[in-house]
């Protein structure tokens, strides 16, 4: 069943019900208004018999002058009215009819103890609604004979009639113009989740991610789920050109040390199959191919950590020295610095809640991006810090810096900024998606600024570890910052 046909089909239910609630409501309240009516005129023919009654000195059974002679037969249409005796025998009735109404005994009984009665009797084929009341003789209040005042029900019985078949006629007609505008307007409604459906089909099948859905003119659900899809066309359409970049420039990186590893081994079987190899040769060779192996390493461990992040591995957290993870990688990225000039300053003792592995990475990407694109000579300068209750690390460089249309991409995956390219420096455009993830992980920030006479700042914080009275390492932190000079 479509989503259009059961839309029309709850919104005639819906109709139906409520149609059927008010239809029920006025036929009950015009029917109750009716009876009321009737009552009420059998009520006033009565108390105008009884005005009658009461206006003779002395009432008996014969000087009862009936019916009375001020009833209007406009306002009384109909009216049937007869005498019965206490005993149950009929007196005298309406010289318009010439049958009696018999009277139930429970009503007799009712009346003779002073109380009048209401009901509904089938007369001649008709129904009547009758009110029964005692008549006593004055002034001695004896019971002299009960009066019976009826009126036909038939033409509030057809007025009923007439509204049930008026509603019946009309609730049907308004259920089928309810239930065809509801299945047009549905449609009309839906017809933007059916291009939807089309172009995600036509999408699906050409493999074209460029293409989107045009908006509908009304600003209401249909039209936020349309800027939803074209929102998450555009994302798709992105990461498929982040993957197909990172296939070529992972097969470029991956290409250019296999074919380094395989030019270097074959040189050196030749030398060895021709008994003449030169040891200067064989030392350079082995070296070649233990760079490229390093850097194939470095990537795929890169590949493995990011395929680790996808399927929510996270790392484990405890108290660490950030302290002295920072001079850990600050001595591990010696080697680089050999043409920068490269400082490291700290606050001391740094104790946070952390993977010491995990955040040594992350210092090791930052300091060799900042090695990689300052120019020789350039200064790099690592600090770690407390400030405000959180860490800081700070790497600062005097390279060319980041346009800060570049600042949020990134840390995209696969994605290299122009400076990257400039310099032709090496890798897929990993290290930066691979940080944030770290950050992430430790519940941090990551940022990058403008640095303060040119280049690039990194600022990264993260939490502090609880105070030293609240752990059982026993370990005291330092406030007075204390420079660490590497060099």
């Amino acid at each position: 069943m479509s989503i259009r046909f059961r839309v029309a089909l709850l919104t005639t239910v819906l109709m139906a019900v409520v149609l059927g609630l008010i239809g029920t409501g006025v036929y009950i309240t015009l029917q109750r208004s009716l009876n009321q009516e009737v009552n009420g005129r059998l009520a006033e023919a009565w108390a105008r018999a009884a005005r009658q009654v009461q206006s003779q000195s002395r009432v008996t059974l014969d000087n009862i002058l009936f019916p009375p002679p001020d009833l209007d037969p406009v306002t009384f249409p109909g009216l049937y009215a007869q005498l019965t005796q206490p005993n149950g025998q009929f007196y005298r009735n309406s010289p318009r009819m010439a049958d009696y109404i018999a009277l139930p005994e429970d009503v007799l009984r009712e009346n003779l103890a002073g109380r009048p009665v209401y009901f509904t009797v089938m007369f001649r084929g008709v129904p009547m609604r009758v009110l029964s009341v005692l008549l006593v003789a004055y002034p001695t209040q004896e019971p002299v004979v009960t009066l019976q005042v009826a009126e036909p029900l038939n033409p509030m019985l057809q007025t009923l009639r007439k509204l049930r078949l008026l509603m019946a006629a009309g609730g049907g007609l308004g259920l089928v113009a309810t239930a065809v505008g509801a299945y047009v307007l549905a449609g009309r409604s839906l017809r933007p989740l059916s291009q939807i459906t089309t172009t995600a089909r036509d999408i699906g099948h050409e493999g074209d991610l460029s293409r989107r859905i045009e908006l509908p003119a009304a600003r209401d659900e249909v039209r936020q789920l349309v800027e939803t899809f074209n929102e998450m066309l555009s994302r798709l359409e992105e990461a498929f050109a982040a993957e197909r970049r990172f296939v070529a420039d992972a097969s470029h990186e991956l290409r250019t040390p296999l074919t380094a590893l395989r030019g270097n081994a074959e040189i050196l079987l030749r030398q060895i199959d021709a008994g003449r190899w030169d040891p200067a040769d064989l030392q350079e060779g082995l070296a070649d191919i233990r760079d490229e192996a390093e850097r194939m390493g470095r990537l795929v461990q890169n590949l493995l950590t990011l395929a680790r992040a996808d399927v929510g591995w996270r790392p484990e957290l405890e108290v660490i020295h950030l302290d002295q993870v920072a001079a850990d990688a600050a001595r591990l990225v010696t080697p680089l610095a050999r043409q920068h000039d490269f400082r490291v300053r700290s606050d001391g003792e740094i104790d946070v809640i952390g993977n010491a592995d995990q955040l040594k990475q992350l210092l090791l990407i930052l300091l060799d991006n900042a090695f990689t694109y300052t120019p020789q000579g350039g200064e790099v300068e690592l600090q770690v810090h407390r400030r405000d209750g959180i860490a800081e690390i700070v790497v600062r460089d005097t390279g060319p810096g980041i346009p800060p249309a570049q600042r949020q991409r990134i840390f995209d995956r696969f994605y290299r900024g122009d400076a990257a390219r400039t310099h032709g420096a090496a890798g897929a455009g990993l290290g930066l998606a691979i940080a944030r993830w770290i950050v992430d992980c430790h519940a941090g920030a990551i940022q990058i600024e403008d640095a303060e006479g040119g280049g690039t700042l990194v600022r990264v914080t993260v939490p502090l570890a609880p105070a030293p009275d609240d752990r059982t390492d026993g370990r005291r932190p330092a406030v007075a910052p204390v420079p660490v000079p590497l060099r």
